[in-house]
């Protein structure tokens, strides 16, 4: 029983954080990053190529990382294995209203996905991406937080679950 307990709240937190990350890819090039209006269906916005150079600039404007929790720090964190080792490449501190490049040790949240799944990503592709990434084996989080302080401190993001599905 405790075990089934265990891997729900995984699970959960485990989503909690990819929708998170699909949401602001989403709300972000479909808005902000592309200056897009509202009214604007997907079919009519062009297709964009996310990569290093903009994700930052995508993450910003959107309105999930606007609603983040005041206190909250996720850092989303890319990697490879080129030399048969993790190599870190590229890592991306979220906090309420701001992304940038870079890492701290303080964070709420790690995020960590293989930098594989950048090449081809999309603006219309983000959210299986990153679905195919966990269902491989490439994403996963790390954090200190105890899952049920995890859980009460990120609740307000649940409004964001669409993009994976819930």
């Amino acid at each position: 029983m405790v075990m089934k307990k265990k891997v729900k709240i995984g699970i959960i937190i485990a989503a909690i954080v990819v929708v998170l990350i699909l949401a602001i890819v989403n709300k972000t090039i479909l808005g902000s990053f592309l200056g897009l209006k509202k009214e604007t269906s997907a079919d009519d916005i062009p297709t964009v190529e996310l990569g290093y150079h903009n994700l930052a600039q995508a993450f910003s404007g959107s309105s999930m990382v606007q609603d983040l929790p005041k206190d909250s720090k996720i850092v989303l964190r890319f990697y490879n294995f080129n030399s048969g080792q993790r190599e870190w490449e590229k890592s991306y501190i979220m906090t309420k209203g701001n992304v940038e490049e870079g890492y701290t040790d303080d964070a709420d949240l790690v995020v960590i996905m293989h930098s594989r799944y950048l090449q081809g990503l999309t603006n219309k592709n983000f959210c299986s991406a990153v679905q195919i990434a966990q269902k491989n084996g490439d994403f996963g989080t790390e954090s200190e937080l105890s899952k049920a302080t995890l859980l009460w401190k990120f609740k307000s993001m649940m409004k964001y679950r669409e993009c994976f599905g819930y």
